[in-house]
């Protein structure tokens, strides 16, 4: 049984959300090279490279487990982030399939300060995905948000795909994101495409945030492989 993941941002899950997990039974790692690692329009590593990877394994019953890690860079003695996640996905038809996961984020360097649970639901429809993120401790915050995520992946031609997403992320505290805005709008768009086994991808990042540099547009260059 094949599930999706619905959870967006980071490389390596921005990557996977529009692939597969391994069959049941199966591990499956994966590893990242990218010129940045923007997670939800936002870069984690202050416009430096990123080097990313992780582990997933599926149970025959629909459940999976998984764990993911990146070099970070918050302009503090933050260096690295470890993402730890259980899952289980469902497919109602060929085309239709339901998703539902629970995330821990470990931060290195801040004494568990940045530390913070996120909580996903999601559904996709072929090439279209939708997915809800609620977390009560956002970035180690007192702060309730919520993610909105929508997800379309189209085939360009052979070996050659567009993944457009949009995400809509809401605070219940004043000026959490940055000064006098506590929601905003992020969204990418990606060609993608193969060679060789490894996968790579161009992605334009933007937000509606102003004079923000962290948010700022960018393009960013990755290529990851599985195995």
């Amino acid at each position: 049984m094949k599930v999706k993941k619905f959870v967006l941002g980071s490389l390596a899950l921005a990557t996977l959300a529009t692939s597969s997990f391994a069959n049941a039974g199966d591990i499956e790692a994966n590893i990242a090279l990218s010129t940045d690692y923007v997670f939800r329009g936002f870069t984690q590593t202050n416009e430096e490279p990123a080097i990313s990877g992780g582990f997933d394994y599926g149970f025959e019953n629909g459940i999976y487990v998984g764990t993911w890690a990146s070099n970070v860079n918050f302009g503090d003695d933050t260096s690295a982030e470890l993402d730890l996640y259980v899952g289980y996905g469902i497919e109602l038809n060929e085309s239709v399939s339901l998703d539902f996961s629970v995330f821990r984020f470990i931060y290195a360097g801040e004494e568990d300060a940045l530390n913070y649970t996120e909580f996903n639901v999601g559904v996709s429809f072929g090439d279209f995905s939708l997915g809800l993120v609620y977390s009560g401790d956002y970035f180690g915050s007192d702060a309730n948000a919520y993610v909105l995520n929508a997800d379309y992946s189209i085939g360009l031609a052979e070996n050659l795909g567009l993944d457009l997403h949009v995400g809509y992320s809401d605070a219940d505290e004043d000026d959490f994101f940055a000064a006098g805005e506590d929601s905003y709008i992020d969204y990418s768009a990606a060609l993608t495409t193969s060679a060789a086994g490894v996968d790579f991808a161009l992605t334009y990042y933007g937000t509606d945030l102003n004079d923000i540099d962290a948010a700022d547009d960018r393009l960013v260059l990755s290529m990851s492989k599985a195995f």
